[in-house]
């Protein structure tokens, strides 16, 4: 390694308002109160969430390498696809728990009568 190689400012900066919007999410989470339907308040989120962890962990394999072309079978980048996946598998148990949530109030829900 080269002692004239500088620190990657930018990529620390960028890495760092990733972390702290990552926080800012977090505590937002914490104070909304749990109504509604929740694949409706969360399903884009967490969508959202799989996505950032795929890019943080071809960042880690990138970050991490030590070759260009160098690619690490057990790398962090498919870990990070495995819980994106897990990740997703929630949201849509959530699109479940949703729909049956709906199909209970439609019946429940008086009948109108005829005449």
């Amino acid at each position: 390694m080269r002692a004239d190689v500088d620190k990657d400012e930018v990529a620390t900066r960028l890495a760092r308002q990733a972390s702290e919007a990552l926080a800012e999410l977090l505590e937002h989470q914490r104070v909304q109160p749990p109504h509604g339907d929740r694949f409706d308040r969360c399903s884009e989120t967490l969508d959202e969430l799989a996505r950032a962890l795929v890019s943080i962990g071809e960042i880690v394999d990138h970050c991490t390498a030590h070759s260009p072309v160098e690619e690490d079978p057990e790398g962090v980048t498919d870990k990070a696809r495995e819980l994106a996946t897990a990740i997703v598998r929630r949201r849509n148990s959530l699109l479940a728990e949703s729909a049956a949530a709906r199909l209970h109030v439609v019946r429940a829900a008086p009948v109108p009568r005829a005449g």
